[in-house]
């Protein structure tokens, strides 16, 4: 049924082609920077007359149809000088356009050109961009850049406190987010327990987040869709870009293999922290160690006109030691072969194959040689998969999009041996296994110079497979663990459970006046993994598990409308945006729930279901001395469960209210620029004692109101500033000094509030609260480019 019905849309939209004039023409190519060959991911091509307006794609090509003609061609891109010729198209033609960086001079009449803003020219809501300009404006913790930290400066987009992992959006979980590096997906994305991401901002070309209705080509997750693309390194000449910090070095060296043809980058970093310690430690802790380090590689290779390979992959540690007596390791391996082909200077083919490993590991050891007592655990996540994806630019008015999209799930929930006196205990859970294969296909059609359409159908099929161990338990009261029924031994390839769904992804596009937009979409989205964890911030030994035959996928269904603008007498953007989002099937967890190394886990995980609405407010300016953009959340994030919580709705661990993001900078003169980042945000939701009881003349405090989340941290909030020194620039050398504070006025933020005894009173409780960076924190970081 789903192929007829494509087959039928496919029909009418070549019908519509074929119904083109004769003297239609086909002007296509590759936009890209002329001083080191990177592709150009959304540059603005338009034609005139007729406004023929056209965005390069991800690997920087764009098509256009038109009628043949004498043209006035113009091509910009932020930060990039206008490009602009006469053309006189009688035939279809190819042409690769090289843009020039804009000289400091000249960057703020190009900025001011450039009034089509990303979130003007697309159709879909909840697209948010930023540069790795952006990104390094953005004062951070330790002077060093990060790309998810910078993340979290705009709006729908939180964290449940200071160095926790992952990010939530729109009242999701931080599991609910499909990060993907050149296509390759990343399950962790936290160094240094979430005080740092493991993207190196030196490979790092673009970055864009969907947290609406995402394009169709996107599965698997229900929340949004964080989209990273590596940069393909210089193919004209030798370049080295690195940085020394507080914290940790990093280094990136590009060039071209065969200029024109090939280019590679190589990035690298390696936090020394524990080295600069050392002298400052006592004896006994100079084993410790806790450090990370990362690499990451790109290279790509034009073999004709027509085709083009890529090859990128990324390999990163954590490491945590103290002495011999433990050892906590994490980490995650990429890699991505994709090949660009041109059928023809309509049809653009991108073939991606991928493979990702997320894995983990403890060891702790007795320090007395006699105890023979010893601990080790892993786990991990592996995925393989191909994506081939095909655009059609049929015509001026429709450009489509289709293709499929196999992954295949391997999961090592873990395997714990403990050691006492020769005597071994083994515990290991049986490894599951999943399939999720996918068709989709979107337009975007432009109705009239007034309506675009973007719609999309995307059709999932995920199978819960065997080469497993299959449990099946008995029903009982909710919020108590499930008696275990029966185990089945499953074989190989054979499913065990199965599930398909449709998900439809429509957004529209209404040109009020000239460049203010209404806009509004509609959309579901599926997720068959979750993540195991029943604290506040996942650390990086929870477990990802598949759907089972005891564990539904999860559905978000999300509607959402706003408004853009960008007045013609200001340099400013404003962006209203409401949005409502419906989730079945969400994952909680019985109270007491035990989730480390228990093989009867599904036996404590609910299903219930969730809610969150809100409004997003922002102001952007991005030319000017004065960049940067202020915006304000407010919305609400609530779940519901049979037998928690008196069975009512309650908040969420997600839940922020109220959040303020002021992100600024400000060029003082040729050498000084200065940022500042404030936050504010309401505090976490959490759960606290209200009775007690006495055991053994021990006070045993516990909840009495039976009810989740009804109290919230403090609020949170932090001001951040930096300083940019511009060095004295040579033609081989240029570099800069970075001055940072982080938390400027010593914001004690609570990460959680605990109770214990009163060291004078024993029977009493007091209240302590945990702030995980309380202080001011200074950084300095020397950035170079040969």
């Amino acid at each position: 049924m789903m192929g007829l019905l494509l087959f039928s849309f496919l029909a009418a939209i070549a019908s519509t082609a074929s119904a083109q004039t004769t003297n239609s023409v086909t002007l296509s190519g590759y936009i890209r920077d002329k001083a080191n060959g990177e592709a150009l991911i959304n540059a603005t091509l338009r034609l005139n007359p007729g406004s023929f307006t056209v965005q390069t794609n991800a690997y920087g090509f764009y098509s256009v149809t038109l009628p043949q003609g004498n043209y006035t061609l113009q091509v910009t891109y932020t930060g990039y000088d206008e490009y602009s010729r006469e053309l006189v198209i009688n035939q279809s033609t190819s042409l690769d356009i090289p843009l020039q960086v804009a000289p400091a001079a000249m960057e703020e009449v190009i900025v001011q050109g450039e009034k089509k803003l990303k979130r003007t020219n697309t159709v879909a809501l909840g697209i948010q961009q930023l540069t790795m300009n952006q990104v390094r404006k953005i004062p951070a913790f330790m002077g060093e850049p990060d790309l998810v930290k910078a993340l979290l400066t705009l709006p729908g987009i939180t964290t449940v406190g200071e160095g926790a992992s992952g990010f939530n959006v729109r009242g999701g979980n931080v599991d609910e987010n499909l990060i993907i590096m050149d296509e390759a997906p990343v399950f962790n994305a936290s160094h240094m327990l979430g005080f740092f991401s493991v993207f190196n901002p030196d490979a790092v070309k673009n970055v864009t987040l969907y947290k609406g209705a995402f394009p169709s080509e996107y599965g698997g997750r229900a929340s949004s869709v964080l989209d990273i693309r590596m940069k393909d390194g210089n193919n004209q000449h030798l370049a080295v870009n690195g940085g020394i910090g507080n914290i940790f070095s990093r280094l990136s060296v590009e060039g071209p293999l065969q200029k024109d043809k090939s280019s590679f980058i190589v990035a690298a970093r390696r936090s020394y922290i524990d080295v600069l310690a050392k002298p400052f430690l006592k004896a006994e802790d100079r084993d410790n160690t806790l450090y990370f380090y990362d690499l990451t590689a790109k290279a790509n290779y034009t073999i004709n006109e027509n085709n083009t390979l890529f090859l990128s992959g990324y390999f990163g540690r954590d490491v945590f030691g103290v002495g011999d007596e433990a050892r906590f390791k994490w980490g995650n391996a990429t890699g991505t072969l994709r090949w660009n082909h041109l059928f023809s200077p309509k049809l653009f083919l991108n073939t991606s194959v991928y493979y990702s490993k997320y894995d983990y590991s403890l060891a702790f050891k007795s320090d007395d040689a006699n105890a023979g007592e010893s601990y080790d655990w892993t786990s991990n996540i592996q995925t393989l998969g191909v994506k081939p994806t095909l655009t059609w630019y049929v015509n001026n008015k429709h450009q489509l999009k289709g293709g499929v999209n196999y992954l295949h799930y391997n999961f090592f929930p873990g395997q714990g041996i403990a050691e006492s006196d020769g005597v071994k205990n083994d515990i290991t859970l049986s490894r599951r296994y999943g399939s999720e294969a996918a068709v989709f296909i979107e337009d975007n059609w432009k109705i009239n110079p007034k309506w675009n359409l973007q719609a999309g159908l995307r059709l999932n099929r995920y199978a819960y497979l065997g080469n497993t161990t299959v449990y099946y338990y008995r029903d009982t009261t909710a919020n108590v663990r499930k008696p275990l029924d029966h185990t089945e031994e499953v074989e190989s390839g054979k499913a065990v459970s199965t599930w398909s769904f449709l998900e439809p992804r429509l957004s529209v596009r209404y040109e009020l006046k000239k460049n203010t937009y209404l806009k509004a979409g509609v959309s579901r989205s599926t997720q068959y993994l979750h993540l195991l964890s029943n604290t506040a911030s996942p650390t990086p030994v929870d477990l990802y598990f598949p759907s089972t035959n005891n564990i539904n996928p999860s559905i978000t269904d999300q509607v959402s409308a706003g408004i853009v603008t960008v007045p013609q007498s200001i340099p400013l953007e404003f962006s209203a945006e409401v949005f409502y989002k419906k989730m079945d099937d969400v994952l909680d967890y019985i109270d007491n729930a035990s989730l480390d190394l228990n093989p009867l886990v599904e036996g404590d995980l609910m299903m219930g279901k969730g809610k969150s609405y809100g409004l997003e407010l922002e102001v952007k300016k991005e030319s000017g001395r004065l960049t940067g953009w202020v915006n304000y959340t407010l919305s609400r994030s609530l779940r519901k469960t049979e037998g928690i919580s008196k069975n009512d709705w309650y908040l969420s661990r997600f839940d922020r209210t109220h959040v303020v993001n002021v992100s600024t900078s400000y060029t003082l003169n040729k050498r000084w620029d200065l940022a500042a980042s404030f936050n504010f945000g309401s505090g976490v939701p959490t759960t606290y004692p209200d009775q007690r009881f006495d055991f053994q003349d021990l006070p045993v405090p516990y909840n009495g109101t039976g009810k989740r989340n009804e109290y919230r941290l403090p609020a949170y909030h932090r001001l951040d500033v930096s300083a940019t020194l511009k060095g004295k620039n040579t033609k081989k050398l240029k570099s800069e000094w970075v001055f940072g504070i982080y938390n400027l006025y010593g914001r004690q933020n609570a990460y959680t509030i605990y109770f214990r005894a009163n060291e004078d009173n024993p029977q009493q409780k007091e209240a302590v609260r945990l702030s995980i960076l309380g202080s001011i924190i200074p950084s300095i970081t020397w950035n170079f480019k040969f």
